[in-house]
């Protein structure tokens, strides 16, 4: 049985975390995920390399996509995130009918118009603040 080109979790994380794995293999590894379809996994193999060229490249693509979940991933790690990559985000997630995601960049853009807006595609969400008790 031939050997997949994917790590299994064990492999991803001696590939992440562990002293054997190169650049070079996570770069092969991360364009077999992102071949996949895999982008989210594909994106932690660049943790300690925000500004590798294939951050920026899945940057857009979670942009283009409006995938914000990715979009605030890729920001955790270092990469950098434009307001105009959110509202980008935020305006492909709203066509493709993503509402949660638009909602994320809207609130992190403090955009209460749009939020405004599209609080009718989002019946009963609310954001869930626990109660202080003194």
């Amino acid at each position: 049985m031939a050997r997949s080109p994917l790590p299994n979790a064990l492999d991803m994380r001696r590939l992440k975390f562990g002293s054997g794995g190169t650049d070079a293999e996570r770069d092969r590894v991360a364009a077999a995920l992102r071949a996949d379809g895999r982008l989210e996994e594909a994106v932690l193999l660049y943790e300690s390399r925000p500004t590798h060229p294939d951050v920026r490249r899945d940057l857009e693509t979670a942009t283009r996509e409006g995938r914000a979940f990715l979009l605030f991933l890729m920001r955790r790690l270092g990469a950098e995130v434009t307001d105009a990559d959110l509202r980008a985000c935020a305006t492909a997630a709203e066509a493709a009918g993503r509402w949660l995601d638009a909602h994320r960049c809207y609130t992190a853009l403090t955009d209460a118009d749009a939020l405004a807006r599209i609080a009718p595609n989002l019946p009963g969400f609310k954001i869930a603040v626990p109660a202080n008790k003194v």
